[in-house]
């Protein structure tokens, strides 16, 4: 049976729309079914309306007439009855669904309305394409009720958010806006509630580019608003909210969109910059270059509709233009006075936009009129803040003038440099700053229309003031700054070329930004062909300064050291296809023979300088130079040097310097940072290459021959002991040699490894002396980083057990090893010297080597490495307290020795502990405190402590025996308070800083006094790096030690004092501790005699205290100087000053305090809690008019505090000159106590033994602060 045929789809005619809409002259249903649901004649609803609207775009007026008046009844009656919204009281009757279903009808009937009004609109509009643009549109007015009444449906739509609501809204916004462009009649009765939810809409989290392109689309349309009726307040606040919101900045449209409505109205135009002020706190760059842009632009617009003859509205053009330069002269007063640089900086931000136009007359004469006024006053302001942000707006706005009034442009120039001169003598160096930075600016841009005379008078105070500043250093900074910026123009070469060499010495200026400055001038001048960088600053200088930079507390890897690396490369390693090998190699050796200093400095930087190939190659070529002195090296001693001829058979290698012993070491230490450098580079798979390029020299035994010779030739030299520093050339080279080693895989280095640990071995027959200055940590750490971690801690924890358990090893002279040639030793096996396990922790502690600090992290991975070692130095505590329990009771002499290796031995443990805590912690400050630390400072007080204090009853004979011989183990120096700390230096003293020397000793004395010091050192460690103090220790374990100073015995104070101080200086720093400590140390310093050693650690101490940046910290010390020191009897005598009644080591601390321009005036505050008429207070009042240096603040308190002796204000106007000199410098800056602290200073006075004075401190100490 053949197939049905299909029926064929008739074709779509006008009578079929026409019959749904008569159809639904009841019923919504008809219409719907014809152009959302049904299939009609053969067709799918899709293309049924879709002919449906292409016929409606070719309608004319009568069928269009038929079109809408079959619409209007039905649509009329779903607007009454707003049978859109679901009925909510057939709910619960059931009839919930059905409710339901009628309303989605009613939108649907909605969108098949806006569908076809639509269509209807688009076809007038393609029609109506030669009519004017301003000319309104005629249209039937069947379809102006069908589209009111679908626009008055848009706030209903909204409500109900549901999938058919929200395409019906759309389908209306669309016949709403067409309307609206097509310019058609009553189009402003279409936009009442399209422009309200266009606006939210595009202001929703959800909302994308197209919703703010259709908003700006009708802009137009909110000029037709009243903002002056009450009801506009809602839609008011939405407008204001574009300005916020990132869409609108981010798009071309939303910012056009603002920038029209600062010209619909004068208030809504000042409630937009008042909410773009609120949005400039913490704005991004992109948001204040949007701002700028809106602005700018709103400006510009408002001055091409003011010269618009064809705009008649004069009013509103004038009201936009006065608005706009209104909003544009607030800013500049923010930018001039407010007190916030942040929001200086934002506002700037906006205005640059207008300075970088003002080449515009109009623009220009509108800066000069809204600028002028409130510039030149804020220039003279007696407000150091504003006259500094004026110097700003100045640089920025030069020349600021009336372009039509060409002849006011001289005076206005001469006028803002004579602006100029008085910024750049200014007594606040901020302002002086300031100042010179807009000087040069200035004369940069403008340098051929200022007059000569003009540039001579801001040169003279940028070069020859300036840069000579001894009171600020930002000052100097600034003024080289300010050359840099003028060697950008050409044209000031020829007057700056000899006057450069007069700021050359600024490359060794103290502080750091100064010479920082200088370098990048030098760098500009490089590239500059008329100008020499070495004609100004000379070679000789550069490389001396670049040589300081690896030393001391400068930073070898910091901008100074990176900059002159970078200005010295093309110098000390030439590139370019002319360059050869010996080139290169001459020109590195003369780097490393003339400044060996900065050759290293110089290498630390290469890496950011040169390619990890070219350091690779650079690394090669030193090695082969070396093994090349090391060669004619042993041909002059007649040794053999087959293997490291080797190295360099294949090249030339041609070096014209003496191959000194220095210049070997030198070149060793020179490859070893250069590989430090590139390290991490190496580890990439695309350097590998450049790896090869360094195993091809360094594998095999090249590198254990070199060693060799550097260790054979230190031997030689220690053994002479004659003074030189061949060997400590030596050690430097061997150190170099390892850390090489250790970035190499070992099964590349042949006998490297066996040789190291016979010579640990053997190192049991050194004599004693030697074998103390011997330092085998890098040897060890090498083993360490070939995986040998257990094997050494086992060595090390078992020789330190055997010597403690079996007492000093004795040294068995006359015995000769026989060479050992058969495999290698176990190191696990083998029992080394104490001294020589004692110096391998210490260094590996405090080391900073890499291979030192490889081989700690090691030790502290290692479960079973961390147990091993600290479980023998643990165990030294029992062989303390047994040796003092037996020299008790024999009083026999204990050796040296083994009294410094116990001090060693404990100092050690504690460091260690540290690590571990730091290493579990991560980095992390503040740290925990160790538990096994914590019982170690228990047994020093409990075990230790009671020793010492035994030792100077009145019937211990050996009470008077000299104890100079105890040195501390550690400097009183305090650490750096960081997590680095834990893997720096703890004692940056070399390795014999615990010494005994052979004097007669009471042994229970020095054992307890050198272990005790040991336990204290660790312990202030601890507390340098952790920040924060433990309680126990402060308050009960800290006072116990302190109570040592009070002994008879000078020596004891000798050797306890500096640790003591440490501690406090260490409290002062975290101002978190009691200050119970130095109060005992004040008191034990009043009652006994001090002797020089003791006034000199002192004097030392209190200097750190007033170095202190922390006012707090300075605010503490002093006062608790002043409530130590009240109850000290003093003179009554009119002959005998305040300081002449007080002992020495008193007086040096009042003198110190007094001398220094902080202490003194926190000195000052302090003597305000003393009663009036106590005469201590006025002897120190009159003490500190002696010798405290004059400001203006401590006049004002001395003469507050005893007005008569210093004769009243006269002191103050006499001194003025002084004081004014010494607070330009801003070294007196922030010395105000936070309010927030008053808690803290109050705990530190807290169970005071002198009643009723510590309140009296309190009081000064709050009322200072509330100042």
């Amino acid at each position: 049976m053949a197939a049905a045929v299909e029926p064929r789809a008739r074709p779509f005619t006008a009578d079929d729309l026409f019959d749904a809409v008569e159809s639904s002259s009841v019923s919504t249903r008809p219409l719907i079914q014809f152009l959302f649901k049904a299939t009609t004649n053969g067709r799918s609803a899709a293309k049924t309306r879709e002919a449906a609207l292409s016929a409606v775009k070719t309608f004319h007026k009568p069928k269009a007439r038929r079109l809408f008046a079959g619409l209007l009844p039905i649509l009329e009656k779903i607007v009454e009855e707003e049978s859109i919204l679901p009925d909510q009281t057939d709910e619960d009757d059931g009839g919930g669904a059905s409710s339901d279903a009628d309303a989605t009808d009613a939108v649907l009937f909605l969108k098949g309305c806006a569908c076809l009004t639509g269509a209807y609109l688009e076809g007038l509009t393609s029609r109506n394409t030669r009519k004017s643009a301003n000319q309104p549109s005629e249209i039937i007015d069947e379809a102006f009720e069908v589209a009111e009444l679908l626009h008055d449906q848009l706030f209903p739509l909204h409500s109900l958010a549901t999938k058919e609501a929200t395409q019906t809204q759309r389908e209306i916004f669309n016949v709403c806006e067409r309307w609206w462009h097509g310019n058609f009649d009553d189009r402003e009765q279409l936009v009442t509630q399209l422009v309200p939810l266009l606006l939210v809409k595009s202001l929703d989290d959800n909302s994308e580019k197209n919703d703010v392109k259709r908003l700006y689309s009708i802009r137009s349309a909110i000029d037709l608003l009243d903002f002056e009726d009450e009801s506009i307040t809602s839609l008011k606040n939405h407008l204001l909210r574009t300005v916020g919101n990132p869409l609108f900045l981010q798009t071309s449209e939303g910012k056009k969109f603002i920038q029209h409505l600062f010209g619909v109205d004068k208030t809504l135009a000042d409630e937009l910059h008042k909410a773009v002020k609120v949005q400039l706190i913490g704005a991004k760059k992109s948001l204040l270059t949007a701002y700028a842009d809106i602005y700018y632009g709103v400006w510009k617009l408002a001055i091409e509709q003011s010269g618009d003859e064809s705009c008649d509205d004069e009013e509103d053009k004038t009201a936009t233009l006065q608005s706009i330069e209104e909003a544009i002269q607030d800013l500049v007063y923010h930018a001039l006075h407010s007190a916030n640089p942040s929001t200086v900086k934002q506002v700037k931000g906006i205005l640059d936009k207008f300075y970088q136009n003002k080449k515009n007359p109009a623009l220009e004469k509108m800066l000069h009129d809204l600028i002028s006024p409130l510039l030149w006053r804020a220039l003279n302001s007696t407000n150091s803040r504003v006259r500094l942000q004026a110097s700003a707006v100045l640089a920025d706005t030069f020349p600021l003038r009336d372009p039509t009034n060409e002849t006011q442009t001289q005076a206005i120039v001469a006028k803002s440099v004579e602006s100029l001169s008085r910024l750049m003598e200014d007594d606040v160096p901020c302002v002086r700053v300031s100042g010179c930075k807009a000087s040069a600016e200035i004369l940069a841009e403008f340098w051929v229309a200022i007059p000569i005379a003009d540039i001579r008078t801001l040169l003279n105070h940028i070069i020859a003031k300036h840069a000579c500043d001894t009171k600020s250093a930002a000052v100097r900074a600034e003024a080289v700054k300010a050359v840099t910026c003028l060697l950008a123009e050409e044209k000031t070469h020829a007057v700056l070329r000899p006057l450069l060499p007069s700021m050359g010495n600024l490359i060794n200026d103290k502080t750091e930004r100064v010479r920082v400055a200088v370098v990048d001038m030098l760098l500009v001048i490089k590239k500059l062909r008329g100008i020499k960088y070495y004609n100004v600053c000379p070679a000789k200088s550069l490389l001396a300064r670049l040589a300081d930079e690896g030393r001391g507390r400068n930073n070898p890897t910091g901008p100074v050291a990176r900059g002159l690396s970078n200005l010295l490369s093309n110098s000390f390693f030439p590139s370019g296809s002319k360059k050869t090998l010996t080139d290169v190699i001459n020109r590195t050796m003369r780097l490393l023979s003339d400044s060996p200093q900065a050759a290293v400095t110089f290498y630390r930087n290469a890496s950011s300088q040169l390619s990890v190939n070219s350091i690779c190659k650079l690394t090669a070529v030193l090695m082969k130079c070396l093994c090349y002195f090391i060669v004619e090296e042993k041909k002059v001693r007649g040794e053999d040097e087959t293997d490291l001829s080797l190295v360099f058979d294949d090249e030339a290698i041609d070096c014209k310097k003496h191959a000194s012993t220095a210049l070997m070491a030198t070149v060793c230490e020179s490859i070893s940072i250069l590989w430090d450098t590139i390290e991490t580079e190496l580890k990439d798979e695309q350097n590998h290459p450049c790896m090869e390029i360094l195993a091809d020299v360094f594998s095999g035994n090249v590198l254990k021959e070199v060693y060799c010779f550097f260790e054979s030739s230190r031997s030689t030299d220690v053994a002479a002991s004659d003074g030189s520093t061949v060997a400590a050339d030596c050690y430097r080279a061997c150190v170099a040699i390892l850390n090489c080693a250790g970035k190499m895989d070992e099964s590349r280095i042949d006998g490297l490894r066996s040789h190291i640990i016979s010579q640990l071995v053997m190192s049991r027959d050194m004599p004693g002396e030697q074998r103390k200055r011997s330092n085998y940590s890098s040897d060890v750490a090498l083993l360490c980083a070939w995986g040998m971690t257990e094997e050494v801690a086992n060595c090390l924890s078992k020789s330190i057990t055997h010597y403690f358990e079996n007492g000093v090893q004795k040294k068995r002279a006359g015995v000769k090893r026989k060479a050992r040639n058969k495999k290698e030793q176990n190191l696990s096996d083998q029992v080394l010297d104490i001294d020589v396990c004692l110096g391998i922790l210490g260094h590996l502690l405090q080391g900073s080597n890499p291979l030192s600090v490889t081989a700690r992290e090691s030790l502290l991975s290692s479960d079973r490495s961390y147990s091993a070692i600290t479980s023998a130095l643990g165990s030294t505590q029992r062989y303390i307290d047994q040796e003092l329990a037996s020299r008790e009771s024999s009083r026999q002499k204990l050796d040296n020795d083994k009294i410094r290796n116990f001090g060693l031995a404990i100092e050690c443990y504690g460091r260690l502990l540290i690590h571990k805590e730091a290493s579990q912690n991560e980095g992390n400050v503040p740290l925990h405190l160790p538990a096994e630390l914590k019982c170690l400072l228990d047994w020093a007080a409990n075990s230790i402590l009671p020793s010492i204090e035994n030792a100077f009853n009145d019937q211990n004979p050996l009470r008077e025996l000299d104890l100079s011989g105890i040195e501390p183990i550690s400097p009183t120096g305090v650490c750096r308070r960081s997590a680095s700390s834990i893997e720096g230096s703890f004692f940056t003293g070399q390795e014999d800083s615990n010494v005994l020397k052979d004097v007669d000793l009471d042994s229970i004395r020095a054992v307890s006094i050198t272990v005790l010091s040991s336990a204290l050192h660790s312990t202030i460690d601890w507390l340098s790096i952790r920040q924060v103090g433990d309680s126990a220790i402060s308050s009960d374990i800290m006072p116990r030690f302190a109570k040592l100073i009070d002994c008879s015995d000078a020596q004891v104070r000798t050797s306890i004092l500096p640790i003591l101080l440490r501690y406090i200086n260490t409290s002062l720093a975290n101002h978190d501790e009691d200050a119970a400590v130095l109060k005992l140390v004040l008191s034990s310093l009043k009652a006994n005699e001090s002797n020089d050693v003791d006034n000199e650690v002192v004097r030392c101490a209190v200097s750190r205290w007033l170095i202190l940046r922390d006012e707090y910290s300075l605010r503490v010390a002093v006062a608790t100087v002043i409530h130590s020191i009240r109850s000290t009897a003093f003179c009554t005598d009119d002959d005998e000053t305040l300081l002449e009644c007080f002992g020495e080591g008193t007086r040096d601390i009042l003198l110190t305090i007094m001398a220094d321009r902080r202490g003194s005036l926190h000195l000052a505050r302090v003597l305000r809690a003393e009663p009036q008429e106590s005469l201590f207070r006025e002897q120190l009042v009159k003490a500190l008019s002696l010798h405290a240096p004059k400001s203006k603040q401590l006049l004002s308190i001395l003469s507050e505090l005893n007005p008569n002796s210093l004769g009243g204000k006269d002191v103050e106007t006499n001194n003025t000159a002084v004081v004014e000199n010494r607070e330009s410098s801003g070294d007196g800056e922030g010395l105000e106590v936070e309010e927030a602290e008053k808690t803290k200073i109050s705990s530190r006075f807290s169970g005071s033994p002198v009643d009723g004075e510590n309140t009296n401190v309190m009081n000064t100490v709050q009322d200072d602060m509330r100042q």
